[in-house]
Formats: C-alpha cells, sequence, structure tokens
C-alpha cells in the first residue's frame, strides 16, 4: 500500500471489479461443468468405466475451481478493505496482508509472522509495526545474522560491540542511556529495536529513507541490506560485506519473510 496515494485510488476500485469479473467468469464455468458432470454420472450406468472416469476427472477439476474462486474472493475482499482503510487512515487495517500456505490465500495482520523463529519473528514483527516492508526487514535481518547471529547480549570486536547490531563504543552507551531514559532493558529484542528505530531517525536519515522507500522485492531486500551495511553497520571491507549481506537478505530472508 506504500506505493499508492489518496490519488490513486481508482487503481484499487478497478483492480477489484476485475477480480470480481474474472471470479463471476471462473463461477459459470463451474455451473456448467457440473451441469455436464452431472449428465455424465446419469449414464454411468450405461457407458461404464469412461464415465466413471470423466466423473471422477470433473470432481477434481471441480474442487480446483472452488478453491480458484476463495482465492479470487480473498483478493477481490483484501482489496477492497486495504483501499477503505487506506483511505480512512485506518493504520491497524493497512497492516494486513495476504499470506499463502499449501495453495490457499488467506489475510492476516503484517505483525503476528510466526516461521518458527522465535527471536527472528519477534524484530520482524516489531519492524513492520514500525512502518518497514518486508524488504527492508529482510535487509535488516541479513545484516543481524551476520554481526551478532540474533544473540542480543553478544559482546563483540574485544568487548567494545554489543548486541543485534554490535553497537560499537559510543553507540553502546547511546543503546544504554536510550533505554534507561524509556524504561526498557537493553539486553532484549524490545530495548533494542526501539533503540534502533530511534537511531535511524535521528542519527542515520539517509538509511533510514532508504529502508522506508525500498521497493517490496527480492531485489529491494537486497538493497536494504548492502545499504544498511554501508552506512549503519560500516564495517571492515563494508562493500563487500555489503553485496554478501544483500544476497543473504534477497534468497534466504525473502524467501522467509517476503510477500
Amino acid at each position: 500500500m506504500e506505493d499508492y496515494k489518496v490519488s490513486d485510488y481508482g487503481i484499487f476500485n478497478d483492480a477489484i471489479s476485475t477480480t470480481k469479473s474474472f471470479t463471476d467468469k471462473i463461477t459459470s464455468i463451474q455451473t456448467d461443468m457440473n451441469n455436464c458432470k452431472s449428465k455424465l454420472n446419469d449414464e454411468s450406468v450405461f457407458m461404464g468405466p469412461i464415465c466413471d472416469s470423466c466423473v471422477q476427472g470433473f470432481g477434481t477439476v471441480d474442487g480446483e475451481i472452488t478453491s480458484l474462486v476463495s482465492n479470487f474472493g480473498t483478493i477481490s475482499s483484501y482489496l477492497n478493505d486495504t483501499a477503505t482503510a487506506y483511505i480512512n487512515g485506518d493504520t491497524e487495517a493497512m497492516k494486513k496482508v495476504l499470506s499463502i500456505s499449501g495453495g490457499t490465500l488467506t489475510v492476516g495482520s503484517s505483525s503476528n509472522v510466526s516461521t518458527g523463529d522465535a527471536t527472528k519473528d519477534d524484530i520482524y514483527n516489531r519492524l513492520a509495526d514500525k512502518g518497514f516492508n518486508n524488504a527492508a526487514i529482510c535487509g535488516i535481518l541479513a545484516n543481524m545474522e551476520h554481526e551478532s547471529g540474533f544473540d542480543t547480549t553478544v559482546v563483540g570486536d574485544n568487548g567494545t560491540s554489543y548486541g543485534l547490531c554490535q553497537w560499537h563504543n559510543s553507540r553502546w552507551e547511546n543503546l544504554n542511556s536510550f533505554c534507561s531514559n524509556n524504561n526498557l532493558d537493553p539486553s532484549t529484542v524490545e530495548g533494542q529495536v526501539e533503540y534502533l528505530c530511534w537511531e535511524l531517525e535521528n542519527n542515520y536519515p539517509g538509511v533510514y529513507e532508504t529502508l522506508k522507500n525500498v521497493p517490496n522485492t527480492a531485489q529491494g531486500a537486497h538493497d536494504a541490506a548492502y545499504k544498511w551495511t554501508v552506512d549503519f553497520e560500516i564495517p571492515d571491507d563494508r562493500y563487500n560485506r555489503g553485496e554478501q549481506r544483500g544476497n543473504t537478505a534477497s534468497s534466504s530472508y525473502w524467501e522467509t519473510y517476503g510477500v
């Protein structure tokens, strides 16, 4: 939704109309198929196995069409509800995303993802609540993997760096001060993500703007990770590391958290 403005509302109307029209056509085809199946079933007593096979085939296709119609109905409702939420400024409803599992589409919140990895999911959900899209989050996660392995208490660089992003020297001190001033624990995901977002907006506006506007694609995930490495983490050999982490973001993390 972040790619559209209020003036683009007509795009959603067109998409909803097209989806509904397609759904109606599929439903009509399904009705014709069921009529044919019924006639074949009536004649199966006389024509034997051939009709039985046809009836069975129509039954299988009918189930697939039913699933397809249901999915398109979900898409249509999602477009309508999300577009309306966008117009009305309903930020909670705007967090709804389409997900697919086993060929079935469902609508859920962008902030209740559960992949089985509690720490990564916690980070993802908190960043999603801050308004970052999946590509941006994948870029951040890829860097955290390389920096800390998602250990919020790990100390590196001979005792000078700490946490998910391996905040170094004064940045580590700033993490502690920020958390102390905001009644947060600097050793937790909550404290570190809150500080991360504050630090981005206040001290790294260029990185922040890139991540808030990056395309929600695999390439966007790569670019977000690269920007984060080069201008936020700033490790040794940062440009090569940026490419490495960009590839991690666009492959493994986009496959898990991309939509």
